[in-house]
């Protein structure tokens, strides 16, 4: 630490290293790049869409050996490369003893959630997953629905897909077009009067008679409502 000369241009960029190093560097990071392309395209085909836990886990792992890989000037090209293979021929093994042992697949593997049911999100599936409504509504958007009284089932399925099942007739529910949360905030309906069909603003619980403005939803614990409407 005595010797550092803070702010020291030649340290800072090139450690005094040799600039005939920085070919040595394109050259290792070009042949890892292509060894992994080759290995992984020839042990999984799965698509980034899918991506499982076994390969978010591969993501992590490739990254700290093929970047160790790529600059360290004292780490051999070869034991680089058996330490990727290793990675790689694991993930593939952990992925086949998942989907052929079913207790694996329960332990390890991720699983549908329920997300709404009945026009009402569910909160402990959405916390399951780490979503807040605002969210959830979100991604039922994104399917189209204008409506929480449409949904009869929303599930977040293993690979992060959301599966959304409609009813024949939609239901009176909680809109979420436009979105709640938009700003500038639109001119959203009334409170509804006491005795009315209400939506709770958070979760879309509806009541068919409303006891008191401020009343509790029981599935969310919130008192915030809005008048239930199939659009």
């Amino acid at each position: 630490m005595e010797n550092i000369v803070p702010f020291e241009a030649g340290r800072i960029w090139f450690d005094g290293a040799p600039r005939l190093f920085l070919l040595e560097i394109v050259f290792r990071s070009t042949f890892a790049y292509l060894y992994c392309f080759l290995l992984i395209r020839l042990l999984n085909a799965r698509a980034v869409a899918q991506m499982s836990m076994t390969d978010m886990i591969l993501v992590i792992a490739l990254g700290s050996a093929v970047g160790d890989l790529t600059f360290y000037e004292d780490v051999p090209i070869f034991h680089a490369l058996v330490a990727i293979t290793v990675i790689v021929l694991l993930t593939k093994f952990a992925d086949r003893a998942i989907h052929n042992q079913d207790f694996l697949k329960r332990a390890l593997a991720n699983s549908p959630v329920l997300l709404v049911r009945d026009g009402v999100i569910a909160m402990e599936g959405a916390s399951r997953r780490d979503l807040n409504t605002l969210e959830v509504m979100e991604l039922l958007r994104i399917h189209g629905v204008r409506n929480l009284g449409e949904v009869e089932w929303a599930f977040m399925e293993a690979g992060g897909q959301l599966s959304v099942f409609l009813f024949d007739a939609a239901r009176p529910g909680l809109p979420i077009v436009p979105p709640l949360d938009m700003q500038p905030a639109f001119a959203f309906p009334a409170p509804p009067q006491v005795g009315a069909q209400a939506a709770c603003r958070c979760c879309g619980l509806t009541t068919a008679t409303l006891a008191r403005k401020d009343a509790d939803c029981p599935n969310c614990g919130q008192n915030e409502w809005l008048a239930a409407s199939v659009r």
